[in-house]
């Protein structure tokens, strides 16, 4: 039993460590004041695995460091049209 314990944790801790901090910039569209920044954080901030989001309504930006092992960067995206704003798709790269 104490092996199965054993292995058990190893997978879970094994997963954490492959989960990583990243940062993504996300194109916000639409925002025309404070508030509007305001809103866009609280739903970036409210998403699990999101550490913290700065958003600048004069750039029209969102930065957002997330934990990849708990969202997705389109879960993101997804946050902010909820909150009536369009996110940008990523670019592509080649």
């Amino acid at each position: 039993m104490k092996f199965v314990t054993a292995i058990t944790g190893l997978i879970l801790f094994g997963g954490m460590a492959m989960a990583k901090d990243v940062t993504a910039q996300i194109k916000v569209n639409g925002m025309t004041c404070g508030s509007c920044a305001v809103s866009v954080k609280r739903a970036l901030i409210g998403t699990k695995g999101v550490k913290s989001a700065d958003v600048s309504v004069e750039k029209g930006l969102a930065t957002v460091v997330y934990d990849s092992g708990q969202v997705k960067e389109q879960q993101l995206r997804d946050a902010i049209k909820k909150t009536g704003f369009q996110a940008e798709p990523p670019k592509e790269t080649r």
